[in-house]
């Protein structure tokens, strides 16, 4: 089941596929372990955002992890 967190859901990501369109829209399909396939069409600003944030998931991912 996909784990909720304040006001949304997180899916835990399997794969992922960029998908063009004839028309030139492009979109981006992501396989989950909860939903399946799920695809979003992505314009250049979302594109900035996603490598923006794909960059600062893999830095906490790179952090010592830390006992409790």
């Amino acid at each position: 089941m996909a784990s909720e967190t304040k006001d949304q859901t997180t899916l835990t990501v399997t794969a992922s596929q960029a998908l063009g369109r004839p028309d030139g829209r492009a979109a981006i399909r992501l396989q989950t372990k909860e939903l399946g396939s799920i695809a979003f069409e992505v314009d250049q600003q979302a594109i900035d955002a996603l490598r923006r944030d794909l960059a600062t998931a893999e830095q906490f991912l790179r952090q010592p992890k830390t006992k409790n």
